[in-house]
């Protein structure tokens, strides 16, 4: 049988350092998001993250039209295959307008403030997702009806 002093104090020992750990976790994790702050707010570093926030919309729409230009290739309706690609070129040309000028915001102004950029518009952002969903509803209407998984095998 162990004795009772060392079975306690083995059981002391182990409830100050849990009480101890918590407070040098905390300290752990402040001092990362310290180290962290400073990395970030490094001159190059902040630039780097401004643009990638400036082109972050842009590249998410262009990037959804593109995709959705190439699925249009298979629709059966040939006139609605014409008129999406058109609309999607557009939606392409307008969105990497909106990257390119607000670039050059970005390079020549600096705003602060999400307001100077065009790619945070509301006009652009639901323009962008309401031509992409009236696109969507339209080829739908002319695709033909997909099979039902009971009518399959009859």
């Amino acid at each position: 049988m162990e004795d009772k002093f060392v079975k306690y104090s083995k059981l002391y020992a182990l409830i100050f350092l849990l009480f101890l750990s918590i407070p040098v976790l905390l300290a752990l994790i402040v001092f990362s998001f310290y180290g962290l702050s400073k990395v970030i707010s490094n001159g190059p570093v902040e630039v780097a993250i401004e643009l990638g926030m400036i082109s972050l919309g842009p590249a998410v729409f262009i990037t959804a039209f593109f995709i959705f230009f190439k699925r249009t290739k298979t629709h059966p309706a040939a006139t609605v295959a014409f008129i999406s690609k058109i609309l999607f070129v557009i939606g392409i040309v307008i969105s990497l307008f909106v990257l390119i000028r607000d670039f050059y915001t970005f390079f020549n102004h600096h705003s602060l403030d999400i307001s100077g950029y065009y790619c945070f518009s509301l006009t652009y952002m639901a323009g962008n997702v309401a031509s992409l969903f009236l696109i969507a509803i339209i080829q739908a209407f002319t695709t033909k009806k997909e099979v039902d998984w009971m009518d399959r095998n009859n």
